[in-house]
């Protein structure tokens, strides 16, 4: 699906009562949808990191619990091709400021 900005988030649960661990996986996020405050309230993410096209959508809790869990979120800057990882920061996420020049989530498309 292009990312677009969706009625409802349908997004998929990590925890599913196993205590014996998930694999690790590498998402890349490639679109930011905002609220009416103008701040970022979920993410649209790509399995096998596509560039255009999301799989579906997190909530920025459901990033925060995926970095969490140990998995990879991700952004492509568009002028290197750099990837810069995300990390937990006060209620949210960001790039890791160390990886990133322009590919911040600010830097992605928004979506309504």
């Amino acid at each position: 699906m292009l990312c677009r900005d969706p009625k409802a988030i349908n997004s998929r649960c990590f925890d599913c009562g196993f205590d014996d661990g998930l694999a690790i996986a590498s998402y890349r996020i490639i679109c930011v949808f905002e609220g009416a405050n103008g701040q970022v309230r979920a993410v649209g993410y790509s399995e096998g990191g596509h560039a255009v096209m999301y799989d579906d959508v997190w909530t920025i809790e459901q990033a925060r619990h995926a970095i969490e869990r140990g998995h990879r979120l991700y952004i492509v800057s568009p002028s290197t091709g750099a990837a810069a990882e995300l990390e937990l920061y006060g209620d949210g996420v960001r790039t890791k400021p160390e990886q990133s020049t322009d590919n911040t989530l600010d830097d992605l498309p928004r979506r309504g």
